[in-house]
């Protein structure tokens, strides 16, 4: 959507008013038609490459943090990523809560090993972060600058920089703390302010933040983005990139450290968030890259005109993908959904009725259906992604809480779970993790009495919660959330409640 198309769809003068602020002369005093003329006519410069540079550099080296932070999550990585640049208010928050969360996630997964081939680089650039705030609870414009200098002098992409603050407790806020609605709200209201984001409305009044087509274009040279993220990973599943040789030389000559033992889909993440895809095709001179009968074979093949040199070729290969749109496709059946209906039985070991069901054959499909079901219902019904566990001695779920966590263990029983019986398990549990325990929830069919005082026991010798859930409860709750809030993310924080869970708490 141009410009004067995205201005004639701004609904409001409030909002009118605060995107007439970048460049408007005298905007307070225009009527809502005038601010549209005004708005029209000083389009350019909204455009202007200079000060859109400016604009993200006033964002980037902000005093306030949060416009730090979100700017180049909101920007970059989500509208520049998006159909037409543009997506519903609502759901523009969402996908940055669940941004925010997913780095804080790699975070708690990765380690720098022994023998990583970036190691020293890693290690460097985590230690600079960490002196930069030691100093101080806030980094100073002039800090950032110079971590943003070492950053590209050490080679640390951006995914990298997140993941390390987020180890240090920094990323997205002190405490891995996730931005809120209204946080995220406020700096949409400054982005407009600066001419770099709009909010229009469509005819059923669902609101839409949108960048307009010439703001993208010179956000995009800014970046040096040539390809939507969901174009260049259709580009890198072609058949011409199945060679981890070819990607592992350009990734070298792009003077980036690797391990020559990476499976290929880890050569192509470093090569997506690192090369171009000019790059990727044409190498780095005219000699280089894919072979012109290769490139000539691909554009014959995708129907948009063999004529011109190997480099026109590339460019119309880029714009081909580019384009390329995600499919609405209709969600496949995921077979957690069968379980997750008999989540009650599995947690009682019915195992007569789960049989005549077709549900389990073998007994021992039980415990482990039961934890497949409750994977489910945190990742899809509830919208929290479990951590990726490796090794054997682990809880069956463990979720990001901030900067602590979340453990969950399933107990399939016919009888009530005595909380006691298990507590030297899940102690282990709790003492081998590496970062706080905020709550352990314990997932069974029903509790004895004295589990209850367990676990108040346990709080009180040890600090950590242990909340005592039903399965009849948290499938009852995953369902409320998942009809009432769809996409939103469940707080995690109603699960610390020592005991007994209550359900009643919850405020939807």
């Amino acid at each position: 959507m141009d410009f004067k198309t995205v201005v004639n769809n701004i609904s409001t003068n409030n909002e009118l008013k605060r995107v007439a602020t970048a460049y408007v002369i005298d905007f307070k005093s225009l009527s809502k038609q005038e601010l549209v003329e005004a708005l029209i006519k000083t389009g350019p410069q909204y455009s202007h490459t200079e000060n859109v540079q400016q604009a993200l550099e006033k964002c980037l080296y902000h005093d306030n943090r949060n416009l730090r932070t979100i700017t180049p999550i909101l920007v970059k990585h989500i509208l520049l990523n998006k159909d037409d640049f543009k997506l519903e208010s609502k759901k523009l928050n969402d996908e940055i809560i669940k941004f925010e969360q997913q780095i804080v996630k790699k975070s708690n997964e990765f380690v720098i090993s022994k023998n990583h081939p970036r190691k020293e680089e890693l290690e460097l650039f985590s230690f600079v972060l960490s002196t930069a705030w030691d100093s101080e609870d806030q980094i100073s414009k002039d800090e950032k600058n110079l971590i943003v200098k070492i950053q590209k002098k050490l080679g640390i992409s951006e995914d990298e920089y997140m993941v390390l603050e987020s180890q240090l407790g920094k990323f997205p806020k002190k405490k891995n703390i996730i931005h809120s609605h209204e946080e995220i709200d406020t700096i949409k209201r400054e982005l407009q302010r600066l001419g770099l984001l709009f909010k229009v409305r469509n005819d059923d009044g669902e609101d839409f933040d949108i960048i307009p087509a010439e703001i993208v274009e010179t956000l995009r040279n800014i970046y040096g983005i040539e390809i939507k993220k969901q174009g260049y990973i259709k580009l890198l599943e072609n058949k011409r990139f199945r060679s981890k040789d070819y990607l592992i030389d350009i990734i070298e000559r792009s003077g980036i450290n690797i391990s020559k033992y990476l499976k290929t889909n880890e050569l192509k993440e470093i090569i997506m968030n690192n090369i171009k895809p000019s790059v990727l095709l044409g190498g780095f001179n005219s000699r280089d890259g894919l072979s012109n009968d290769i490139v000539y074979d691909w554009v014959k093949e995708l129907g948009i005109g063999v004529s011109g040199t190997k480099e026109t070729r590339i460019y119309k290969i880029i714009e081909y993908f580019d384009s390329y749109k995600e499919k609405a496709t209709v969600e496949q059946d995921d077979e957690r959904i069968q379980w997750f209906n008999n989540y009650e039985l599995l947690a009682s070991r019915g195992l007569n009725e789960l049989r005549q069901k077709h549900i389990i054959v073998k007994d021992l499909e039980c415990e482990k259906k039961f934890e497949k079901a409750t994977d489910y219902i945190f990742q899809v019904l509830l919208n929290n992604d479990p951590l990726d566990l490796i090794g054997s001695e682990h809880p069956d779920g463990v979720l990001t809480f901030n900067d602590k966590l979340i453990m969950w263990d399933n107990k399939s029983k016919e009888t009530p779970v005595n909380l006691k019986d298990h507590m030297s398990q899940f102690d282990r549990y709790i003492r081998s993790s590496d970062k706080n325990i905020a709550s352990f929830l314990v997932i069974g069919p029903s509790f004895t009495e004295e589990s209850v005082e367990e676990a108040m026991k346990y709080q009180l010798l040890n600090d950590t919660v242990i909340t005592l859930i039903t399965a009849k409860e948290l499938k009852e709750l995953a369902i409320k959330w998942s009809s009432k809030k769809g996409n939103e993310t469940f707080p995690l924080g109603y699960f610390k409640q020592p005991g007994k869970f209550n359900s009643k708490l919850i405020s939807y």
